[in-house]
């Protein structure tokens, strides 16, 4: 997370890139991960769609969040990631089974609110590991964010707005 926080630094080329290409490069390459061989990764596609990134590092940052999201997954099951767009917003859901969000976010506010404790040892990898991955899609110009209400409810939500019509660029 270190190499890819420094590789993450502005300075990129924002380029037009093909969401549904990169996120089924990206799970081609996780499923023959061992820390993967317990949990299927599922894609599903309501549309395609192209957002604006430096094709390099949106990739970076997919595999790592997805490797987060791994590792913070407890069992066995299928980790679905959803494809949509709307309204000019393009939107990746991943729906890990049995990752406890609601507690990541109390042990988040738990280690800030507590003087003098940065990040507890317990909560260490969830925690700053999220705080991170949020850090690195914002420098990317996108969102990350927890869904604990509507029909998305206990799902991680990457969003980016979608790449302009008018917007001339190299597709990756």
């Amino acid at each position: 997370l270190r190499d890819l926080g420094e590789s993450s630094a502005p300075g990129g080329t924002p380029q037009r890139v093909r969401l549904e290409a990169t996120v089924t490069e990206v799970l081609a390459e996780m499923e023959s991960l061992p820390q993967s061989q317990s949990l299927r990764l599922e894609l599903e596609v309501e549309g395609a769609t192209e957002i604006c990134a430096d094709p390099v590092r949106w990739r970076e940052a997919l595999q790592s969040l997805l490797t987060w999201i791994i590792q913070n997954s407890a069992g066995s099951g299928a980790i679905t990631l959803k494809i949509s767009a709307a309204d000019g917003v393009a939107q990746l859901f991943l729906s890990p089974p049995r990752l406890d969000l609601q507690y990541l976010q109390i042990k988040m506010l738990e280690d800030i609110t507590t003087p003098g404790m940065l990040f507890s040892h317990a909560s260490k990898n969830g925690a700053l590991g999220w705080a991170i991955h949020q850090r690195l899609l914002e420098g990317l110009g996108g969102k990350l964010e927890m869904l604990s209400a509507g029909p998305h409810a206990g799902c991680i939500c990457v969003s980016f707005p979608v790449a302009p019509a008018r917007d001339v660029g190299k597709l990756s």
